[in-house]
């Protein structure tokens, strides 16, 4: 197991790129070297030794940065260094990379018989020599300090790695950042990682890739997680405002919003993986914000029909569609609850959509289910609120509730049931 790591810090950059290759150069509002320890620490690496020409000192300066991962990291020159673990094996990092999130935790698991050279999915062109990233055992950090004579730690990296066997590592990407060329394609890594298995179709295809240049804006601004998700409840709460005003104009106005708070909600996400300001907090909070703003629009949803038609029976459709839309969370709830699924609702939703492809039978409901779980997603369910906005026919949306929920409710009634018969069984359904 890998439990510490090696980094070159004064691995010099080509030239013309004096500062690329900098562990201060700020990416996506970390700095390299701050990214890479949080990384490395998030990862379970949290024993790091960060050697430079200069004995670290000129380092110390960036040291707050990282304090908050909460890894053992000390700088030092070839002179003082010493490994964490003076028996163990290490990963080499030589110069300033960005890590794909998944990275350290692979190699974490890895046993290291000897040194390994690590060879990535679309490194063809370096397959002879060393790529910067490697296991080491733990008799090769003595050498690695000697090196050659006269030579820099780079040479000696090089020297003792270029003719060790490699590793081949696929599904989990690195950029070593040392040009422009490289921090673009860094950040482009970074974006990717952003997806989560449970994301939807319109989360991928249509949300993330509007978020995204939203959250780079944000992120140079300075903008913490927690602030976005307060100002984007703001802006929820004032679509939910809008539409209960009725009128094509506000009507127009909140669905717009409502969708450009879709879109933003995954901001607050996206900037507290980038900057590693992620919290139990805030997680919470995101969570509220999403609910509370959703119950507003469609609470003011029949409201706004009732001042644009003047028919009052508004008040009661709408208040049927909300009780419906009560009744199916509260038992998908129930359903998270007894399945002991730590999730949250997307979740379940990305699980129901996937059931079908592991080849067990399912029953009418089921088949149902995996086609039609997508309708209750959040990012769906603005983007079909804005398109009925849109034609000036809002109470197409209320409809659409009132015929379409009676049916999740039926399908998670069924869902309780079996759990019900699983867990009478002791059949583990988790």
């Amino acid at each position: 197991m890998v439990d510490q790591a090696v980094i070159l810090a004064d691995s010099a950059p080509p030239a013309g790129d004096s500062e690329a290759g900098a562990p201060d150069r700020v990416l996506l509002g970390l700095g390299l070297l701050e990214r890479m320890i949080l990384t490395l620490a998030a990862g379970g690496i949290t024993r790091i030794v960060v050697l430079s020409a200069e004995g670290g000192e000129h380092l110390d300066g960036l040291a707050p940065g990282w304090q908050r991962s909460g890894a053992d990291v000390r700088l030092a020159g070839a002179a003082q260094a010493e490994l964490p673990l003076a028996d163990a094996p290490f990963l080499l990092l030589d110069g300033m990379f960005v890590l794909g999130a998944g990275l350290a935790p692979y190699l974490r698991q890895r046993e290291v018989e000897s040194d390994r050279r690590l060879v990535g999915d679309d490194e063809g062109s370096w397959r002879s020599g060393f790529s910067g990233l490697a296991l080491c055992r733990a008799d090769s950090f003595p050498r690695l300090l000697a090196g050659r004579s006269g030579g820099s730690r780079r040479e000696s990296a090089v020297d003792l790695l270029a003719a060790a066997p490699s590793l081949p590592v696929t599904g989990h990407g690195w950029v070593k950042v040392d040009s422009r060329d490289s921090a673009r394609r860094a950040r482009r890594l970074l974006r990717l990682s952003l997806g989560k298995p449970s994301d939807g179709f319109f989360s991928r295809h249509l949300n993330r890739r509007f978020s995204w240049p939203i959250s780079r804006l944000l992120i140079r601004l300075g903008a913490r997680p927690n602030l976005v998700t307060l100002a984007n409840l703001a802006l929820g709460l004032l679509s939910g405002w809008l539409i209960g005003r009725g009128g094509y104009g506000s009507t127009l106005a909140a669905g717009l919003l409502f969708q450009f708070v879709s879109i933003v909600d995954g901001c607050d996400g996206e900037i507290a993986r980038l900057t590693f300001r992620f919290s139990a907090l805030g997680a919470r909070l995101d969570n509220l914000s999403d609910t509370v703003v959703l119950i507003l629009f469609f609470l003011n949803l029949p409201v706004g029909l009732v001042a644009a038609t003047g028919d009052t029976a508004w008040l009661v459709r709408g208040g049927a569609a909300l009780l419906l839309v009560a009744v199916f969370y509260l038992l998908l709830l129930a359903r998270i609850r007894w399945s002991g699924h730590r999730g949250n609702i997307a979740e379940i939703a990305h699980k129901v959509q996937n059931k079908g492809k592991s080849g067990e039978a399912l029953n009418w409901l089921e088949r149902l289910g995996t086609r039609l779980g997508f309708i209750f997603r959040k990012e769906f369910i603005s983007l079909y609120a804005l398109a009925w906005c849109l034609c000036g026919r809002a109470e197409g949306v209320l409809w659409t509730i009132i015929g379409l929920v009676p049916l999740g409710i039926v399908y998670q009634l069924d869902a309780l049931r079996k759990l019900r018969r699983a867990r009478a069984s002791g059949v583990d359904v988790r």
